[in-house]
């Protein structure tokens, strides 16, 4: 403290001043361990920011790795023969008659209904086609088209729509191959300094997806979850059956399985008709394609599908993925979905009862398949018990779940309501990775193109 005795009304006051010690302040050895901290310090986190930028790049690159086709390549090749890919190669052939013409559509381009855009590309509607646009920049051109030099990328959803669901041309039922036919494809030609972008048309489905038929049925009557599983559970059955098909005979996984990416095929809406039936919109297709895999690719091995909570098997994992939506659509299709978490954890309904049985067979190692899963529900599933399993509650929920403190703050409802939300979450997991590695910023990484791949 000092005092100052200048003249002046307030100068016999002390007047306070914080001053530093003088080793602090006067001291160059403090001085130097401070900055020596602060440089260690940048240090350390730029070599923990390079660490986790490099390996979250080499586990998304992994994730990226081109799908292999296999048998099915061939038939690819010969498809790229016959149809000019090219959008100023000519109108594709078999056009189907008065329903679409690619030039017709390149025309009326300013007619396009936008739909929905995302960081992968667009998506627009045109009279009776749904047309995707990938990004050339940002998409995930995974794999080569054959006979380029050099080879040209295009996206995994092109071929693996013409090997399952086919060439409209061919006059196929999409609803027969559970798959959406392919309508035309085309490159777009670069402008400028912007590459050409990749269109797919698919038929345009008008009932939407399996979300959306949730919220009508939510806002509608109020049924049970035993109610719609009545109506829907063949719809389930013949996906499985589908995804079965898919793993065998093609040798490939879906890995994206969500309400989202199962459409509707069928003609009559659930609002239509005076009351819940068989019949509306029960005819279930699988859609978006861009994510599937072969059985042995690395990413069914990487950390980035095993931190997911994926299973080892990817075919396992289709069919548990199927289940855990399906159970997604029963909980959110009800305006009240309180008594759905109180019948979820137990074995007194068949949807539950089918659920649970595919759940310990693919944690316990059983050899799930779409057809034991199918099999489960059409033969042991449907038979209902009034007797609830004992301590179901606890020994089926997450940890977080069956915790004692946790429900007694929050509640049995808010407690089972966040451990139901918790098992049926179905996560592609690659969120963190592409913060990481810088994906809006340097795109997806894109290793070279594979001469065995398409």
């Amino acid at each position: 403290m000092r005092i100052n005795l200048k003249a002046g009304p307030t100068s016999l006051l002390p007047q306070w001043r914080w001053q530093r010690p003088g080793l602090v302040r006067n001291s160059p050895r403090v001085s130097r361990f401070w900055k020596a901290i602060i440089c260690v310090a940048i240090i350390l986190a730029a070599f923990h920011f390079l660490d986790n930028f490099q390996r979250h790049r080499a586990e998304l690159a992994i994730k990226y790795t081109p799908t292999k086709f296999g048998r099915f390549s061939t038939m690819i090749e010969m498809s790229l023969k016959n149809h000019p890919w090219e959008q100023d190669g000519g109108p594709p052939p078999n056009e189907m008659g008065e329903r679409y013409s690619r030039e017709d559509a390149l025309a009326h381009r300013d007619e396009w209904e936008q739909l929905g855009r995302g960081f992968e590309g667009r998506v627009f509607k045109y009279q009776g086609n749904v047309i995707k646009v990938f990004s050339s920049e940002r998409a995930p051109l995974r794999n080569c088209m054959p006979g380029t030099e050099p080879r040209l990328r295009w996206p995994t959803e092109i071929p693996a729509s013409l090997i399952l669901g086919g060439p409209a041309s061919e006059q196929r039922s999409q609803n027969s191959s559970g798959f959406l036919s392919v309508v035309d494809y085309y490159l777009s030609p670069s402008t400028g300094f912007e590459a050409g972008e990749w269109h797919l048309l698919t038929p345009f489905l008008p009932l939407g997806n399996l979300g959306k038929l949730a919220h009508q049925l939510r806002s509608g009557i109020s049924y049970t979850a035993r109610d719609l599983d009545i109506v829907f559970r063949p719809s389930v059955e013949r996906l499985l059956d589908i995804l079965g098909g898919m793993h065998l005979d093609s040798g490939l996984c879906h890995d994206d399985v969500k309400l989202d990416n199962i459409l509707l095929g069928s003609s009559q809406p659930v609002l239509d008709t005076p009351k819940l039936e068989a019949g509306s919109a029960t005819e279930w297709l699988l859609g978006d394609l861009g994510n599937v895999r072969e059985r042995d690719h690395p990413y069914h091995s990487s950390n980035l599908w095993t931190l997911s909570g994926n299973l080892p098997d990817c075919r396992a994992n289709d069919v548990l993925r199927l289940l855990k939506v399906y159970m997604t659509f029963l909980r959110e299709s009800m305006a009240d979905p309180t008594k759905f978490d109180e019948e979820f954890f137990q074995d007194s309904q068949p949807w539950s009862r089918l659920f649970w049985s595919v759940w310990e067979d693919a944690r316990e190692g059983r050899g799930l398949s779409a057809s034991s899963a199918s099999e489960l529900s059409r033969e042991r599933a449907h038979r209902p018990t009034d007797k609830p399993r004992e301590n179901a509650y606890i020994d089926r929920q997450p940890r977080s779940g069956s915790n004692f403190l946790w429900r007694m703050i929050a509640g049995d409802s808010v407690a089972r309501h966040w451990a139901v939300k918790k098992t049926l979450r179905t996560s592609a997991g690659d969120a963190v990775a592409r913060k990481w590695g810088l994906v809006l910023l340097l795109s997806v990484p894109r290793g070279a193109c594979d001469v065995d791949t398409l």
